[in-house]
């Protein structure tokens, strides 16, 4: 099965789709899924947004794709960045937020099927908060939502091993050389690396901080992707039958070997 992880793209909607569709192309194969790793820029009222989308890039082209029940061109299935309207996620009794475009709640898993095999997904979005990570998911309230929990950590874990892990904020001991914090920072974050080290996928995607980065945490292989637009912001990744057989087939926009 072939698989396109993507980026964080802040209701760069149609870009990302553009991509998507001239990435399929480049590659000649086509995704069975896209899996993204959360700032979709899920803002049905732009009047809605948060400071940090007013300063940078706005709703984007999400309400418009809303107004006109647009559908995604490729199946894609999405977690919860830190930077979403969470009022209108949560209140939905459904997944489908668009003909073809799911959320995944954190905490849960879902699997995805070829004629070869099925594969299991584990999502765990929103970004680490010191003051909310013990409490409570169903306690958190507007804008803490954009927070995981230690309990939605623990639901996962609960479930057994995963194939693939989506994860919106860097897990625990992913360094960066280039980062706006600061040449070699590396993350603190607490619950994500003893997810993988639980679930122990055959590969982890994560986002949030806009750069490409490989990692391995627990010995398992994680890669940060950019944003849309920058070079590395989706990875395609053929799954086999077997555990071990991850073949990366390429990312898009391709980066320069000295980019971080």
């Amino acid at each position: 099965m072939i698989v396109c992880a993507a980026g964080d793209c802040h209701g760069a909607i149609d870009r990302l789709y553009q991509d998507l569709l001239a990435f399929q192309e480049s590659l000649r194969v086509r995704f069975s899924r896209v899996l993204h790793v959360g700032d979709v820029g899920i803002w049905p009222d732009p009047a809605r947004i948060d400071g940090a989308t007013k300063r940078h890039d706005g709703a984007g082209d999400f309400p418009r794709w809303w107004a006109e029940r647009r559908a995604a061109p490729i199946e894609t299935l999405f977690v919860k960045g830190n930077h979403e309207d969470f009022v209108c996620l949560d209140e939905r009794t459904d997944s489908e937020i668009l003909p073809g475009l799911f959320y995944v709640r954190n905490g849960t898993r879902f699997d995805i099927r070829d004629d070869a095999a099925t594969y299991s997904v584990g999502v765990m979005g929103g970004c680490f908060g010191p003051s909310d990570y013990h409490r409570r998911s169903r306690d958190l309230r507007s804008y803490g939502k954009r927070h995981y929990t230690r309990d939605e950590i623990d639901a996962l874990i609960a479930g057994g091993p995963v194939d693939v892990l989506l994860v919106h904020d860097a897990p625990a001991g992913v360094t960066f050389e280039r980062h706006r914090r600061g040449a070699g920072w590396t993350s603190d974050t607490e619950g994500l690396d003893d997810l993988i080290r639980r679930v122990h996928p055959r590969i982890c995607f994560f986002g949030h901080h806009h750069a490409r980065i490989d990692a391995e945490i627990h010995g398992v292989r994680c890669i940060g992707l950019n944003k849309v637009r920058c070079p590395g912001n989706l990875v395609a990744v053929e799954l086999g039958k077997h555990r071990k057989d991850v073949v990366i087939l390429g990312e898009w926009p391709v980066r320069n070997p000295s980019d971080h």
